[in-house]
């Protein structure tokens, strides 16, 4: 069964949902969510070894006071009566609590083992992780750490990571070297699998270091002195040099120093991706998908490891073919066509069928539309869904209905508004997220698209 556009409702500025069963928020509820976790202090640094041995971390979060929380309901509910999630029975966003470390080991028992992880999941799929435990829940989420394996294991196994890591690293400056080495480059053309490896890695730096100095750090927590200045690590200058980064991002003047040293990291780690996985090498977009992890992480190899993990699964949307991330382009169209034909066939007639404007968003797993916190709670959250989703073959991951439900949320504004493929385009690369609004509305659009039988119709 398909639904009508009569089914479709306003129930935000301009979002469309079911009336009789979507909850629906306004930006100042997510407001309150956002201020509720960026006041609350935690670890931003916690020894990774630690925090995986012990399968958690110390420190919490106060949080915003029950007085506080409680003057504030009460205003909402005599200025605008019960919203249509409190008609539910469900909790406004700013309601929301994330994950936090005493909740975290409460579950973890002496050896180190993570119990009742599905149940830990669920939490997180309701209120992401609280900030300070990013680093010990990451691991879990991304597939780097198995939670059934106890403290000794996952010691083990992170200092063999650890090692490997140094490898890489050490193969990176090898390959510099080789680059550098006049007689190398005066030897004879003939075919050397050691040179082309090492000319591989210089067209790999060469892309990356344009991108580098081109990358959006305004919603990253950089840390600065009071001067604006902190001075970088002897070891991290020395990496820059040696992997041959230093020269092209020292020369990003416009830059601030704490910028540059980010970059010089993010550059590391992302060459040492390139020689992990040569089939996939270093793309572009690859400095916005590693900005998160180095947000959480402070430990390089912990930081490398969990994005190489990540990547396994997201590297498919830089195959050079495009295979992959035509793919996700085919189940975006497949789920609008289900739940919404009529908005899915007026795209067609202004020539968005390719549905193109949603590549970005698929690319990079919707970090240009989020800040990096906001990309952050999204991305645990769509991690969690999924892992407790046990999808069916046929059936799309979180990230593909919730671009479903940023399409659905501008609806009206298409159908009444866009005359062309390039309005589309140009809607939403200026596209404002609520980032509980969209990942709400990503379930209830799953919701919907399950219960007409759509996966009974993939093959």
């Amino acid at each position: 069964m398909s639904s009508s556009s009569e089914d479709w409702v306003m129930v935000d500025d301009d979002a469309y949902f079911y009336e009789e069963e979507c909850p629906s928020t306004t930006d100042e509820d997510a407001t309150e969510d956002h201020v509720e976790r960026e006041n609350s202090p935690g670890i931003d640094a916690v020894g990774l070894g630690t925090a995986l041995v012990l399968g958690a971390t110390v420190g919490l979060g106060v949080g915003v006071s029950v007085a506080a929380v409680a003057t504030i309901a009460s205003r909402h509910i005599q200025q605008h009566g019960p919203s249509m999630m409190e008609k539910l029975g469900i909790k406004a966003f700013w309601k929301r609590k994330p994950l936090t470390s005493e909740r975290w080991c409460e579950e973890v028992d002496g050896e180190g083992h993570v119990r009742n992880f599905r149940s830990l999941l669920e939490e997180v799929s309701k209120g992401g992780v609280s900030s300070d435990i990013r680093v010990t829940v990451w691991p879990f989420l991304v597939g780097l750490m198995d939670p059934n394996s106890s403290a000794d294991e996952r010691f083990e196994r992170l200092e063999a990571l650890r090692r490997k890591y140094d490898s890489l690293v050490g193969r990176c400056r090898t390959l510099h070297t080789e680059l550098e080495d006049d007689e190398r480059e005066a030897s004879s053309e003939a075919a050397d699998p050691t040179r082309n490896q090492a000319e591989e890695y210089k067209e790999n730096r060469r892309i990356l270091a344009l991108d580098l100095v081109r990358t959006d750090f305004s919603s990253m927590a950089l840390e600065e002195e009071d001067g604006g200045e902190v001075p970088a690590e002897p070891a991290e200058e020395d990496d820059a040099r040696a992997l041959g980064l230093h020269d092209p991002i020292e020369s990003a003047e416009y830059l601030s120093p704490q910028k540059r040293r980010c970059a010089k990291v993010m550059g590391k780690l992302l060459l040492c991706y390139s020689v992990h996985d040569p089939q996939t090498g270093y793309c572009q977009g690859m400095t916005d998908l590693i900005q998160p992890f180095v947000q959480t992480f402070r430990d390089e190899s912990a930081c490398f490891w969990a994005f190489a993990t990540f990547m396994e699964s997201a590297r498919e949307n830089f195959m050079s073919d495009e295979s992959g991330i035509m793919t996700r382009l085919s189940l975006v169209k497949m789920v609008m066509a289900d739940i919404s034909p009529e908005v899915f066939s007026y795209l067609n007639e202004i020539g968005a069928e390719s549905f193109f404007f949603s590549y970005r968003m698929i690319l990079v797993l919707l970090r240009r539309e989020l800040s990096v916190e906001n990309t952050m709670l999204f991305w645990e959250v769509m991690w969690a869904e999924d892992l407790l989703a046990d999808r069916e073959p046929g059936v799309p991951d979180f990230l593909v209905f919730s671009i479903v439900a940023l399409i659905m949320g501008k609806s009206h504004e298409i159908t009444t508004s866009c005359k062309a493929e390039s309005d589309v385009v140009y809607m939403f690369c200026n596209l404002k997220v609520n980032v509980w609004h969209m990942i709400e509305a990503a379930r209830f659009c799953r919701k919907k698209w399950l219960a007409i039988g759509a996966p009974e119709a993939v093959t």
